[in-house]
């Protein structure tokens, strides 16, 4: 517990910048080391973590009620939390990649030569889909589920952290769900279900 910590976290509770800076000095580096990078087992997804732990602190400092063992309690509270979230969320962006891919080694099968005009109607409609999608995630889609290309790549050419790419890719496969059951597609038919 930081001396006079009490004081410091009424300072902060009362929007004082400041007190809230040394409430972060001082347990950010525990909560990242001790907490966030042993349940998250990646140094970005626990900085990306650490971050969202302390704006929903100072969000929510307002409101915390002083406990005797201070406030680094609180914080690991909301640490384990955001960490839990970001697990769960990426849970659901790999069954939604894994969807999306689904797709693709159906539209690569090289079966009976007679499927080949069903193939090409199916990229064709993949291809329909994809051009009414913001363009960002209509490109993340093709580098990452048509051409194949790994997370550190894709995250290279978009000029973005590996995190965030992997966002984008969900958020791209979600909008691409939508878009199909806009277009009335049988492509949604692949991934209804694994989004929300």
């Amino acid at each position: 517990m930081l001396p006079d910590e009490r004081t410091i976290v009424e300072r902060a509770r009362a929007g004082d910048k400041r007190a809230f800076e040394r409430l972060y000095r001082a347990y950010a580096p525990t909560l990242y080391a001790h907490v966030l990078v042993p349940m998250l087992g990646d140094r970005d997804d626990a900085h990306d973590c650490l971050r969202e732990t302390f704006l929903a602190a100072h969000r929510a400092i307002a409101d915390y009620e002083w406990r005797g063992s201070g406030i680094y309690p609180w914080l690991k509270v909301l640490a384990k939390n955001k960490a839990r979230d970001h697990l769960r969320a990426s849970e659901r962006r790999i069954r939604l990649r894994g969807a999306f891919a689904h797709y693709l080694e159906v539209l690569r099968h090289h079966g009976d030569p007679t499927d080949a005009p069903e193939q090409d109607a199916l990229r064709s409609q993949i291809e329909v889909v994809l051009t009414t999608l913001n363009p960002r995630y209509a490109r993340v889609l093709r580098l990452r589920m048509l051409e194949d290309r790994d997370r550190d790549e894709c995250a290279r050419l978009l000029e973005i952290k590996v995190g965030t790419l992997d966002v984008l890719v969900f958020r791209a496969c979600r909008a691409f769900r939508i878009a199909c059951e806009r277009h009335g597609t049988p492509l949604r038919e692949v991934i209804d279900g694994v989004v929300p």
